[in-house]
This record gives structure tokens, sequence and C-alpha cells, in this order.
């Protein structure tokens, strides 16, 4: 039986105070309990009052998460920068990678905040990712 898997990516603007260490963790822990639960994978990072976020898993389950990330009140200005249907995934060992955006050369960091496009945000992430332990929690 072949699962119907996608991927989506997505960008708001948080309204959480960065220095907000207790709040940010929290939505972590949620997002990565809900996200094994569903068999979610992907990948949430927090450059510059922003969060940035790869999501991948079953259509019905991304579906229905993006309902609840739409409704969440501490972020606005929500835009899906891409969705596409996909055969494997490029996170499968994270129910929610959380890389450090500091090493970020100043284009990768364009990329991820402002400019990018879905599958450019994803490469970044996924490199992020792939790098020394120390890059991510």
């Amino acid at each position: 039986m072949r699962e119907n898997l996608k991927r989506l990516v997505y960008r708001s603007e948080s309204l959480i105070d960065h220095d907000d260490v207790a709040a940010l963790d929290a939505i972590f822990r949620t997002s990565l309990a809900h996200n094994k639960r569903d068999r979610i994978t992907g990948a949430l990072a927090l450059p510059d009052g922003k969060f940035v976020q790869v999501i991948e898993g079953l259509e019905a389950h991304l579906d229905a998460l993006m309902i609840r990330i739409r409704a969440d009140r501490r972020h606005e200005k929500l835009a899906v920068l891409g969705e596409w249907a996909v055969t494997a995934r490029l996170f499968p060992g994270w129910a929610m990678a959380r890389p450090d955006p500091t090493p970020l050369s100043q284009q990768a960091f364009n990329i991820v905040t402002e400019d990018g496009s879905g599958v450019q945000v994803t490469q970044v992430l996924l490199g992020m990712t792939q790098g020394p332990k120390e890059t991510w929690f």
C-alpha cells in the first residue's frame, strides 16, 4: 500500500519575543509530540522573528496540521512557500528538527527569511540538519 506523502513549506511572523525561551520551547515540545503521533517529519527554524518550517507526511495529516497552524495566534502573516506530493521523506528521522540558524551565510539567511521558494528553503534547512550536531537541538 502506497502512502500519499506531501511536503509543505511555510513562513510566518512570530508574535512571541525571540528571548521567550519557555514559550518557544513549549511550541517545539508540543509539535514534537503531535508530529510523532501523526508520523509527520520536518524541520522548524526561528530566524529573525520568523517561523520557517518544512513538514512532510501523509496528506490528510498535513492538511489537519495546517488547519491548527493557521489558527495559532502566536504568529501571523503565514505564507505557504511550496506544497507538493513526494515519494520519500527528506527528514525521515526527525519528528521536528530544530536547527540553529546562526551559522547561515547571508545568502542562505535571505533565502530562508525573505526570498526563497519552498524548494530553496527546504534545501537550506536540510543542509542545516545534516551539519554538525551542535547546529540543532
